[in-house]
């Protein structure tokens, strides 16, 4: 019996237990609901208010677009500074080098002994030529006293004119010897002052390409000088901006320190094999740039014309698109005010303040200027300021 009692005790209580579970989730339920329709309710209104202001206060400015066929970009290009003189020096004969008198870095000046080759051999060869000119002035000396005696003879008519006349012979021959031998004498010592390598300019030492005791050949470079005097600064430029531009025309040249004006020196003729670009070199104004030195980087600003159809717009009026493209906000004319249009379009160049723009645009276009954020596409606005910007077209 009690058993009993006690099993209808806990039925009872399952049944309450399911009957308080389902009254708290019909009681969730309501609630949520209630919360959803209220938040909804809301989100209408925001977005009725949101929609009501864009409408109301949408008063933007406009600008007319103009189509170009081209468009002209600042392109900067870059150069290295030369010496207007640069030479690898060596001897003009072969030989060991006896001295080196400089090294690298120090400033020379015009006719200064930068190293000498061995003179040894040349020496000796002189030796021989004096020795063979004394004995050709000997024979030619022989020759005189020969021609002195059969004169007296021949005038006493106790020799023949005929050995006058040998003697005469003889003594031209030696006398051209003698002229012969002093000729290889004068040669020599040319190639001895050959020896000496001089300075062609004032400038600076380079670089050191031969040690002492090298055997050099003839021609063979054993230092490299530049001038430390006039400075120039060679530019690979585009075709038609080297076209575009004339001997002596300044230009302002950027360096790492300051900038220092430029002037068009010379305008190659052909065109570079490997960078395919126009070589132009500019003179450059040392004073005004100190530090300025040989295989410095510089470079100018140039101006490429690209022809490509498009207009320029102001920065303010892009939006970000899809897929790297951007969007203008075109106003076109319908009753009762503008309708907001978009339009596509690819940034071609980029400044500060302007964009060069291609794509789904025409001549004339009202393309909105600013105040993009409270503007959507199709959105009617009432009323339009047609402004001019300055885009320097």
């Amino acid at each position: 019996m009690e058993k009993q009692t006690m099993q209808n005790q806990q039925t009872t209580d399952s049944r309450n237990a399911r009957i308080q579970l389902i009254a708290m989730s019909g009681i969730c339920m309501f609630l949520l609901t209630v919360l959803m329709l209220f938040s909804g309710e809301k989100s209408v209104n925001a977005f009725s208010q949101n929609q009501t202001m864009v409408l109301q206060n949408a008063n933007v400015e406009v600008h007319r677009v103009q189509i170009l066929d081209a468009y002209q970009k600042q392109q900067k290009v870059f150069g290295l500074v030369e010496s207007a003189s640069q030479i690898d020096i060596g001897f003009e004969l072969s030989g060991s080098i006896d001295s080196l008198n400089v090294t690298e870095g120090v400033y020379v000046k015009q006719g200064q002994v930068l190293a000498t080759i061995d003179l040894k051999r040349l020496n000796a060869q002189k030796a021989q030529l004096n020795a063979s000119l004394n004995r050709a002035k000997a024979d030619a000396e022989i020759s005189q006293l020969s021609v002195n005696r059969v004169y007296e003879l021949v005038k006493a008519k106790l020799d023949s004119t005929q050995n006058l006349d040998q003697a005469n012979a003889r003594l031209k021959a030696a006398d051209a010897v003698v002229k012969e031998v002093e000729a290889s004498i004068s040669a020599l010592d040319v190639e001895i002052q050959k020896s000496k390598l001089v300075a062609p300019f004032n400038g600076q030492v380079l670089r050191q390409l031969q040690d002492l005791g090298s055997v050099v050949s003839a021609g063979q470079a054993v230092f490299t000088l530049v001038a430390n005097t006039q400075l120039e600064a060679r530019f690979g430029l585009p075709t038609h901006t080297a076209f575009g531009i004339e001997i002596g025309q300044e230009f302002v040249i950027d360096t790492k320190q300051m900038p220092v004006s430029g002037k068009v020196q010379s305008i190659a003729t052909q065109r570079n094999r490997a960078m395919r670009t126009i070589d132009t070199v500019f003179s450059l104004d040392n004073d005004e740039n100190p530090y300025l030195m040989t295989g410095d980087i510089v470079s100018i600003s140039v101006t490429n014309e690209v022809a490509k159809k498009g207009a320029w717009v102001p920065v303010s009026s892009l939006a970000n698109g899809v897929r790297g493209l951007w969007t203008l906000y075109v106003a076109e004319k319908v009753e009762g005010g503008h309708i907001v249009k978009s339009r596509t379009v690819a940034v071609e160049y980029l400044e500060e303040q302007r964009a060069y723009v291609t794509g789904a645009i025409k001549d004339g276009d009202k393309i909105v200027v600013n105040g993009l954020q409270r503007l959507t596409p199709n959105q009617i606005i009432a009323k339009v300021n047609e402004v001019s910007v300055s885009l320097g077209n």
